[in-house]
C-alpha cells in the first residue's frame, strides 16, 4: 500500500506543511495517537476511506482534529454546568494525570460531557484537540486511489511499519476468559547479584492479545480496560490499609514527591526484591472498582539507574 500510495502523493510529500486540508486514510482501524511517537498512548481508530482534517504534515506524521467517534477526557472539578470553570483546562487523551495533554481549555469554554469516570469527565473532542496519524496511512482527499486488485490493506491497528502489531479498539474488546497459567513465575533473583540487573520477563503461560485480569480484581465496566502501558516509577510498600488491590505501588522518583502512579500486582516474593529501586515496568493496566489508581500486571520489570 505504502508503494502504491507514495506515487499518487508525490507533491504532497516533497515537504511538509502547516495546513487545514483534507485527508482519506488508507487502511483499516489505523491508530491515532496522542503525540507524533509511536511510544504515545493510541486515543482512538478510524477506519478505511475515514476523511480527516488535516493541521499540519511532517515528514512522518500528520496532526489531525479528532473525529466525533474519539473521546476525550477533563477533570471533573474543574468543570460546572457544561463550562471550564479554572484558567485554563487540559484535555487528556484518557481518565489520569499519567496520560498525554491533547488540548487546553480557557475558563469559560463549554464542554460536551459524555459519561464519567472516578473523577474524570469522558467529553467530546474540543475545537482545539489534536491527535496524529503516521503519513503513511493518509493520503490527500484528491489522490486518485488504486485498483482494490492492485493494493494491499494495510495491517490491522496499523500506523507505520514499526508498529504494525494489531492493536484491540477498546470498544471491541471482548470480554476476557478465564485463562490458567500454564507454568509458575520464575524465582526471584537474587538482590546485589547480576541477576538483579536483567530485564526480568514475568511468566505468566501461554496469553491471549487482550489479558484476562488476576482473579480478585473487581474492575470497573470501563472501555480500554487490559490496554498496554509502561510506568516508569520507584517501587514501594503500599501499606496494610483495606481495599488496597495489591502489597505494592509505583511511585513518583521525581523530586521529593511520592505520588503513587499505580498499584503493582505480580509475584509478591519476585516484587519485594525491587522495593526501593527505580523500574521501567511492561504490562497490562487495569480500572479496580473502589481505587483511585490504576493496577498494572507487569510483563517485564526493568530495574533502571538512579534513585
Amino acid at each position: 500500500m505504502k508503494r502504491v500510495v507514495a506515487l499518487g502523493m508525490a507533491g504532497w510529500l516533497a515537504a511538509g506543511c502547516a495546513c487545514a486540508e483534507s485527508v482519506r486514510v488508507v487502511g483499516q482501524r489505523v491508530n491515532l495517537r496522542a503525540q507524533a511517537d509511536l511510544k504515545a498512548e493510541v486515543v482512538g481508530q478510524v477506519a478505511d476511506g475515514e476523511i480527516l482534517e488535516a493541521r499540519s504534515i511532517g515528514d512522518a506524521w500528520v496532526e489531525v482534529a479528532p473525529p466525533d467517534s474519539v473521546d476525550l477526557w477533563v477533570h471533573k472539578d474543574f468543570v460546572q454546568g457544561g463550562k471550564v470553570v479554572a484558567t485554563e483546562l487540559k484535555v487528556r487523551g484518557g481518565p489520569g494525570i499519567n496520560y498525554r495533554v491533547v488540548a487546553t481549555l480557557p475558563r469559560g469554554a463549554e464542554v460536551k460531557v459524555r459519561g464519567e469516570f472516578t473523577d474524570w469527565l469522558k467529553i467530546a473532542p474540543p475545537p482545539g484537540a489534536s491527535l496524529w496519524v503516521s503519513r503513511s496511512y493518509v493520503e490527500p482527499v484528491g489522490a486518485s486511489r488504486p485498483p482494490a486488485a492492485e493494493s494491499a490493506a494495510a495491517p490491522a491497528g496499523a500506523d507505520a511499519p514499526a508498529d504494525s502489531a494489531p492493536t484491540v479498539a477498546a470498544s471491541s474488546i471482548p470480554p476476557p476468559p478465564p485463562v490458567s497459567p500454564s507454568a509458575p513465575p520464575p524465582p526471584a533473583p537474587a538482590a546485589g547479584t547480576m541477576a538483579s540487573q536483567r530485564v526480568v520477563r514475568v511468566q505468566t503461560g501461554r496469553e491471549p492479545v487482550v489479558k484476562p485480569p488476576p482473579a480478585g480484581l473487581v474492575l470497573i465496566p470501563f472501555e480500554g480496560q487490559g490496554r498496554s502501558v509502561q510506568q516508569d516509577g520507584v517501587l514501594k510498600h503500599a501499606g496494610n490499609l483495606l481495599g488496597r488491590p495489591s502489597r505494592f505501588r509505583l511511585v513518583n522518583p521525581g523530586g521529593n514527591q511520592l505520588g503513587t502512579l499505580c498499584y503493582v500486582y505480580g509475584n509478591n516474593a519476585q516484587l519485594e526484591t525491587f522495593v526501593g529501586r527505580r523500574l521501567l515496568i511492561r504490562g497490562r493496566e487495569y480500572w479496580v472498582r473502589g481505587v483511585q489508581y490504576p493496577v498494572v500486571v507487569p510483563d517485564q520489570i526493568i530495574p533502571k539507574a538512579g534513585p
